[in-house]
């Protein structure tokens, strides 16, 4: 099945990701079955140049870095483990 994406919904999805580099995509009336959801979160993906980083039910995280990057990934695993480590002092 060849499914045509909406124009209008496609630029909304391309300017989210230009916005904020990271997207939470539903796509629950788009597909009835959960494992057309990687299908056509690839298809989507694929469009705008991004990357499906996971998918859960019928929904896709997309995420594609901006120029200059908004996200700082490097920063957010730096902060995950700092908390992480916390937790565990914490437990002791």
């Amino acid at each position: 099945q060849d499914l045509q994406l909406p124009v209008g919904w496609m630029e909304h999805v391309d300017d989210a990701l230009w916005r904020d580099e990271i997207v939470v995509v539903r796509l629950m009336s788009a597909v009835e079955k959960e494992k057309g959801v990687e299908l056509l979160g690839n298809k989507v993906a694929d469009a705008l140049k991004a990357h499906v980083a996971q998918t859960l039910g019928h929904t896709v995280l997309l995420y594609r870095p901006a120029d200059p990057p908004v996200l700082d990934l490097d920063e957010m695993v730096l902060s995950y483990k700092k908390v992480e480590e916390d937790k565990q002092s914490k437990e002791e």
